[in-house]
């Protein structure tokens, strides 16, 4: 078997570290941002992409968008 680096998942804990808060405050704004339209941005189908850079930017677009419909939404409901 071979062995490929030697990085080290950390434990959960009681003091998390200002890290893993601050993605914890990105994971809580985009999940807020997202409760108002059901959609995820992308359309049903098979996408092929020639690199990961364009999978992950067409990614990026379609929650960007369904992040703006939530936002649009959460603007015109009281």
């Amino acid at each position: 078997m071979r062995i490929v680096g030697n990085s080290q998942i950390a434990l959960p804990s009681l003091m998390p570290s200002a890290a893993a808060l601050r993605q914890a405050q990105v994971h809580q704004v985009t999940a807020a941002a997202l409760m108002r339209v059901a959609t995820t941005g992308v359309r049903k189908g098979v996408y092929r992409y020639a690199t990961h850079e364009a999978a992950n930017r067409a990614s990026d677009e379609a929650l960007s968008v369904a992040i703006a419909l939530n936002m649009k939404q959460m603007e015109g409901s009281p």
